[in-house]
């Protein structure tokens, strides 16, 4: 707050009481100009102190992403099961499938060797809150909320995963057993059960390409953050 200290002496004159009056205005527009001056500064300093950090946050992404991308090569299992399944023919009433094991790691997506990790909104998020998105330049602004769209796709797209891998663990569960001699499980099942079986295998597979694709969206989005 200012303080407007009153003149020493009596003013005397109209031209004494102009003078004190511009002395007055000159000290006020230089203390706003100053107060103003500080706050361009320090939000120029928050400005570069986000884009430091999302960039930094678009670094770490793209390699998780590129760690993920590794989902696809759980797809030809998943391939191998439905067409295994389709073509069975039953034998008094049941279907025997005998496959690898397949790639559900109960609880996650992926198996105990491969999973998968979500890229990080850290920065981004705590960005909207704290309403520090408005010192970004609009267009930087823009592609940010672009990338933000795409993960939410891409979370929709691990849950599709995830779902469908847990079915796949829980028929593992009811229907599968050793097979002597190999690492192989012979899967036992009704036809019903099997058409089942193919259906959920197809839908993984299908899940686990739209995970990819939005994960390939999402690197080049990074790719522009991390540029930016």
């Amino acid at each position: 707050m200012l303080d407007v200290h009153p003149p020493h002496h009596s003013t005397r004159t109209w031209s004494d009481f102009f003078i004190h009056i511009a002395t007055i205005c000159v000290g006020l527009l230089i203390a706003i100009g100053l107060e103003q001056s500080i706050e361009v500064l320090h939000r120029h300093h928050e400005r570069i102190a986000l884009q430091a950090d999302l960039r930094t946050e678009a670094t770490s992404n793209r390699q998780i992403i590129a760690h993920d991308l590794n989902m696809r090569n759980l797809e030809p299992w998943f391939d191998q099961a439905a067409q295994a399944a389709d073509a069975a023919v039953p034998t008094q009433g049941k279907i025997h499938l005998v496959l690898p094991q397949p790639p559900c790691f109960p609880g996650s997506v992926g198996t105990s060797k491969m999973r998968y990790f979500a890229p990080s909104e850290a920065v981004w998020t705590t960005a909207k809150e704290s309403a520090l998105v408005t010192l970004l330049p609009v267009e930087q602004a823009r592609m940010y909320a672009r990338l933000a769209h795409n993960y939410e796709l891409l979370a929709a797209n691990r849950e599709d995963v995830y779902r469908n891998c847990s079915a796949i663990a829980a028929m593992q569960q009811r229907f599968a057993h050793s097979t002597p001699g190999s690492t192989n499980l012979t899967w036992t099942m009704t036809p019903a059960q099997a058409d089942r079986f193919a259906q959920v295998a197809s839908d993984t597979r299908n899940a686990i390409q739209g995970l990819c694709f939005r994960l390939r969206w999402s690197d080049v989005y990074e790719r522009r953050r991390g540029q930016s």
